[in-house]
Formats: structure tokens, sequence, C-alpha cells
């Protein structure tokens, strides 16, 4: 089922419609039970004020979940997965979460295909917010500059961002809050924000703008994660897979990467595609459903959509493009 999200408040309205649950409002706090055919648990929102919000969710699903998420606003927003397990599918590119994992999201215009694990509990905690509500907290002009800086490591992307124990301490104290009415949602706001500080200390916040050092053994790994991410684009290894293989932990692994060859490992994985894909149009004249699963899409009109941002048209004008070029002359 599709769900088209235009203001981040939207996705657990809409949510809630689809599930036909039941829901208990109290000030700015709502909490959705499921219905037992859907599964069993629920899910709490609190909303802090216009543009964040806190979700706290507890379910275990019948059957395997399956979501259309179409994101037509701004979202920043950090998760962290208790328990569970979770694919994500956008833009062409994957990502697995499963317990004990952190992501960081900042998605805008896209459409995302998520998929959650039957029988399987899934306990995690979502602050979701548009840009500009994390940009408020800058100081002055300098330090807002080097927020947006920041945050545009992250776009269209899910991110996973290093785990420690100073934040799942806090995620615990978010889904054991055992306040009421205001004294909750202020307790949970500060937390919100104590959450954003630890991530941004883990991720090396205060190193943004500089350049990581970077060994010989380090050079080398990445290199070798650039023959792997190369080798293997059209079914890509997970950033954990990659770390575990080159030996160099997650967080060094992509911003080394970023920073020895100018792109993230998504984009290269996404230019191998569309380079590869060229080539099927060019020489093997394969229809687009056809070309998309042979560079690793499930979905075409993923594929479509990264086309076009790589070469300016669709892959069906591409086509026509290429036979009105090679069509013989007509003469006159």
């Amino acid at each position: 089922m599709l769900l088209n999200i235009t203001t981040i408040h939207e996705l657990f309205d809409q949510f809630t419609r689809m599930v036909e649950g039941h829901v208990q409002q109290s000030n700015q706090e709502q909490r959705l039970t499921i219905p037992a055919h859907i599964g069993k648990g629920f899910m709490t929102r609190t909303r802090i004020r216009p543009g964040m919000e806190i979700m706290i969710t507890d379910i275990t699903f019948e059957e395997d979940m399956k979501l259309q998420l179409q994101e037509s606003c701004q979202l920043f927003e950090l998760s962290y997965c208790v328990s569970g397990e979770m694919n994500y599918e956008w833009n062409g590119k994957r990502s697995l979460t499963s317990s004990k994992t952190g992501n960081v999201t900042f998605l805008e215009d896209v459409r995302v295909y998520e998929e959650k694990k039957a029988g399987i509990r899934n306990q995690m905690v979502e602050i979701r917010l548009t840009p500009d509500e994390l940009l408020y907290y800058a100081g002055d002009l300098t330090e807002k500059r080097k927020m947006e800086t920041w945050l545009s490591h992250y776009r269209g992307n899910i991110d996973r961002y290093p785990d420690t124990p100073a934040i799942q301490r806090c995620v615990s104290d978010m889904m054991n809050c055992t306040h009421l009415g205001t004294m909750k949602r202020l307790y949970l706001e500060s937390k919100a924000l104590e959450f954003i500080a630890l991530f941004g200390e883990s991720d090396e916040y205060g190193t943004v703008g500089g350049s990581m050092t970077l060994r010989h053994d380090d050079r080398a790994k990445l290199q070798q994660t650039r023959e792997l991410v190369q080798h293997h684009f059209e079914q890509p290894l997970s950033i954990r897979e990659l770390s575990r293989r080159v030996g160099m932990n997650e967080f060094k692994l992509k911003k080394g990467f970023r920073e020895l060859f100018g792109m993230t490992i998504f984009e290269l994985v996404r230019q191998k595609r569309m380079e590869k894909a060229l080539a099927y149009i060019e020489a093997e004249r394969l229809n687009i459903g056809e070309i998309a699963a042979s560079v690793g899409y499930s979905n075409a009109s993923n594929f479509t959509t990264t086309f076009r941002k790589q070469y300016g048209c669709n892959p069906s004008e591409y086509v026509k493009r290429i036979s009105r070029a090679q069509a013989p002359a007509t003469l006159s």
C-alpha cells in the first residue's frame, strides 16, 4: 500500500487509517493499538511541536508488513532499532535494519519500500523532524553552515551510525518513560535532543569540514572496498558486510571512502548500475523492466527515476533517440 507523506506528521495518521486501529489521545500524545488480525502491540506518537515528533513502536506483525512510503517532504530522522528486522529499498539502494542498529535518514521526494518481518518483535524509537527544526539550534551563521554541510552528507540516504552505550541508555530511557502528560512530553523532548547530541558526537560532528587522516593500510582497505563494490554492484554488499570483509569500522569506512574517492559507496553503486544499464540499452535492446532487473533494481520506477537523474531523460526516451540516430536516412 502507498502512503503519501507530505508532512512529517502524516505517517502516524496514515498508518492508523490503513490498519484501522484504535487510537487513544492525551494532549500531544496519540497511542495506536493495532487490531489482532494485523498483529499485537502499539505505536505511540508524541508531537513536540510543528516539525518535530517522536514515535515509539512495539509491534509484532502477524504477516510481513510491506509499505510504500512516498516521502514528499523534507525528513530528517534518527531511529534506533532495539529489536526486529526491517528492509528498506529506495532509488536502487537497500538497507537492512536489525537489532541494536541506529539509522540516520535525510530524504525528500523519495519513494521508500519498507518491509517488516512477521513474528518478530519490532521495537523502535524514531525522532522525526524537518531540517529547519534541527538548524534552529545553530548559534550563528557559521554554525548553521557547518550543520548544513553535516546534513548534506546524508541527503538521499538511510545510513547507519555508530552505536554507543550512551545512545542505548538514552533509547531505553525514552522507551521506559513513566512520566505522564506535559512532564512526559518535556522529558521525551529533552531525551530527543540528547539523542541528537549523542549522534553528533558518535558521528564526529566536530570534525565536519575537516579531513580524516588515512594511513597507508587504510587506503589499501578502501581500495579493496571499492573493488568489492564494483564487483557486487548488481547485488550490493551491506556496509556491515563490507566493513567485516576489509577489517575497518563502518564509520571510518563510509567517511574515508567519501574522502578518498569523492563519492559515497551508494553513489558508486548507482554509477556502475547506470553504466551497465546504458550498455544494455545500446547493445542488447532489452525492455525497461528487463534492464532494471539486470542491474539490480526490483522496481522499474526506481530505476527510471535514477536513470533520469543520471542522464537527463527516461530510459524509453533514450531508446527512441538511439533508434532515430540509427534509422537509415530517407531519400527526398
